[in-house]
């Protein structure tokens, strides 16, 4: 069974939550020297975009089967998933992190680290969604 991201319509085929992956991008900016205001910035960015990721609804499929088993958890901390793919997630998070960030190496550590280029593609023109964190 296919599950399809409400945000890209694409099969969810790396089920990594929207909290693991902006913990994984939290630890990486605690490791440079930025300031805290700008640190506080992404952060609150951050916390919308999972409030917004959380109220997503199972309207392709309910969250629970027959048997009461969740359909689709994460890989890493096992808790049960949205629909929105991690390659979405890790889009969104990317560009509140480059459009907070001021310095070139910073940025270009950041897509090293974490590779978000081969994902960096265009969401749905109609999607209001992205236009909450920029």
């Amino acid at each position: 069974m296919s599950v399809s991201c409400l945000e890209c319509g694409y099969s969810v085929t790396e089920p990594i939550c929207a909290s693991c992956v902006t913990s994984e991008i939290e630890i990486w900016l605690s490791g440079r020297r930025i300031k805290k205001e700008i640190l506080k910035e992404i952060n609150n960015k951050f916390k919308l975009l999972l409030k917004e990721v959380d109220s997503l609804d199972y309207v392709l499929l309910p969250s629970k089967n027959i048997w009461k088993q969740s359909i689709m958890k994460c890989i890493r901390c096992r808790k049960e998933m949205h629909l929105m793919c991690f390659y979405c997630v890790s889009n969104q998070a990317s560009r509140i992190v480059k459009d907070n960030l001021v310095d070139k190496w910073s940025i270009e550590n950041f897509d090293e680290s974490f590779n978000i280029k081969p994902y960096d593609y265009q969401l749905k023109e109609e999607s209001s969604f992205m236009h909450n964190f920029v």
